[in-house]
């Protein structure tokens, strides 16, 4: 379980170092395997704004550009990036710094033109197009409004890539562990601090969720609970920074706010979530087939389904396999304005075992 320095600190407060975290936790009985900082490889590298960019005389493909970094003078970089235009801000490795991976950045001359540094990608800051979705993957990271553009500040600051991570090896009988809320409590009691953690709320607007949606559930000793909700004018998009950030520090992959959301609630209170397109949810049917057949899973892998699988079906035909994983065809898309919500509680031996089958 990877636990995010700054997502602990919304729920208790702790005036400690992070290798005093590490060894109380540890001897209170939650593990530590190990902690590192975001970025901790990456060191010079500042933001930085495109004052002018100049054809290179000798090259049909390099720019010369001029930086203002916040100091005195601007310095020159030259650029095969085909994505800069004057004024945007962009990450700016200066001469004697290090991107991701240790590669080491300095000064030098392309095509006989001094370069004073590199502007660097999403890549060279070990980030990728789902921390900042309106980056261009293969172009320069340009930096934008979430971001903190005060020239010349350090890039870990400026872009939060500055959590402090911490993995726990959490035993099977601590499931209570394997939560960012449950950490806290474990935190909370270690150092003798304050937990806060809100209560949740759920605002009902208009109508009747069974007016929506119905639930059968033919497995009951499989499934103990299944609740759904109907949410009505969504509008699918990137997920907010910090949401995003605290994502990526537990290791799980942004990818918009539907699914950020669910996998949020996941990683807070250990349940799980799934979210489907109500076009293709509205007579839940929670059950097992008596034959074998192929089901296209969120990954777009064909798993073959037997009759020991417990199945999330809308009527007869199976949408998500129960407690593991969604089916390709009931996925949010970038149309979905409608969305069902599950919630439930499966029997752990038999998604354990489905899980190893599959």
């Amino acid at each position: 379980m990877n636990l995010s320095k700054r997502w602990l600190h919304d729920y208790v407060n702790l005036d400690v170092s992070d290798q005093q975290f590490a060894d109380d936790m540890t001897l209170s009985g939650s593990k530590v395997e190990s902690f590192e900082t975001e970025g901790a490889d990456i060191k010079n590298v500042i933001v930085g704004k495109v004052v002018s960019l100049v054809k290179h005389p000798d090259s049909d493909h390099l720019w010369i550009c001029q930086i203002d970094v916040g100091a005195k003078d601007n310095i020159q970089i030259v650029t095969g990036a085909q994505n800069l235009k004057v004024n945007d801000v962009v990450p700016v490795a200066m001469d004697d710094s290090f991107v991701s991976g240790g590669h080491h950045i300095k000064k030098g001359k392309l095509r006989g033109v001094e370069s004073n540094g590199m502007l660097c990608s999403l890549g060279e800051l070990g980030l990728t197009i789902h921390d900042f979705p309106y980056a261009i993957e293969d172009g320069i990271f340009v930096l934008g409004d979430d971001c903190d553009k005060t020239l010349g500040k350090d890039i870990h600051e400026a872009i939060g890539l500055d959590d402090v991570i911490t993995e726990f090896e959490i035993t099977s009988n601590r499931a209570d562990c394997l939560s960012i809320t449950g950490l806290a409590r474990e935190a909370a009691a270690t150092f003798d601090s304050k937990l806060v953690i809100p209560e949740p709320a759920v605002k009902k607007t208009h109508g009747d969720v069974n007016d929506f949606l119905s639930v059968e559930i033919k497995e009951p000793s499989l499934c103990y609970r299944y609740a759904g909700a109907v949410v009505e004018n969504v509008r699918v998009k990137p997920s907010p920074r910090w949401m995003r950030e605290r994502l990526r520090a537990c290791g799980v992959r942004p990818i918009n706010n539907i699914v950020d959301i669910t996998n949020f609630v996941m990683l807070e209170y250990g349940q799980p979530m799934h979210a489907f397109d109500s076009r293709k949810v509205e007579k839940i049917r929670i059950k097992r087939f008596d034959k074998p057949f192929t089901f296209k899973t969120l990954d777009g892998v064909e798993r073959n389904i037997d009759e020991n699988t417990l199945m999330i079906c809308n009527g007869n035909t199976p949408v998500a396999i129960a407690g593991i994983m969604g089916g390709l065809d009931s996925e949010i898309v970038d149309d979905t304005t409608t969305l069902t919500l599950e919630s439930a509680t499966f029997n752990a031996v038999s998604v354990r075992k489905s899980t190893v089958r599959l």
